[in-house]
């Protein structure tokens, strides 16, 4: 594997926050899987095996699949991997005469535009997490507040906001996971 030719020492340094990120990610969201599963077994054993009511397992599963799930969206986030549609794309690519420049604008305008919505999202998100920590509001069976496991919505959405600024500082190249197409082609782009 030969290793990405940077255009500078700001571009290098982003993009490596970036990946060292996703790893800590993937890391967590493997540990965090693992403890959902033996939350479930725990919960399912409890309740077909020996007929006892664990309602602490039930909700703390339903917590650790939120915090998986924003994990899993952060981490996608750290290598562009998210849904997206490709129908402009394809048309750029067979009406534009140079479709890498185009492509280029669109999909940074794509980035700015997820970035103000997770901006807004996160705020709003953030008042509500204040208000429940405000409010004392408990968990059901679990001994600690409810802004605790709602927190972890910020923390997932918050990676997912670092990689997407990551992503919107780096040239289109770096981001999509190429490497200098011209050092691997001989210059014909």
């Amino acid at each position: 594997m030969r290793q990405m030719k940077f255009d500078s020492k700001f571009v290098e340094f982003v993009s490596k926050l970036n990946k060292m990120i996703g790893k800590i990610e993937s890391v967590l969201a493997i540990a965090t899987l693992w403890v959902l599963i033996a939350v479930c077994v725990i919960f399912i054993s409890c309740r077909f095996l020996f007929h006892i009511s664990t309602p602490w397992a039930d909700e703390s599963a339903r917590y650790l699949l939120i915090l998986l799930g924003w994990m899993g969206a952060a981490h996608a986030a750290s290598k562009n991997d998210h849904l997206n549609i490709d129908i402009i794309g394809s048309i750029i690519k067979k009406r534009s005469k140079n479709p890498d420049k185009v492509l280029s604008v669109v999909d940074r305008i794509s980035q700015f535009l997820s970035l103000i919505f997770l901006l807004i999202f996160l705020y709003f998100y953030a008042l509500f997490v204040v208000k429940m920590y405000r409010s004392g509001t408990p968990t059901s069976t679990l001994p600690f507040d409810m802004w605790i496991p709602m927190s972890t919505v910020l923390i997932g959405g918050g990676l997912v906001l670092i990689h997407t600024l990551c992503h919107t500082l780096l040239p289109r190249k770096y981001w999509l996971g190429r490497e200098n197409n011209a050092s691997e082609s001989g210059g014909n782009e």
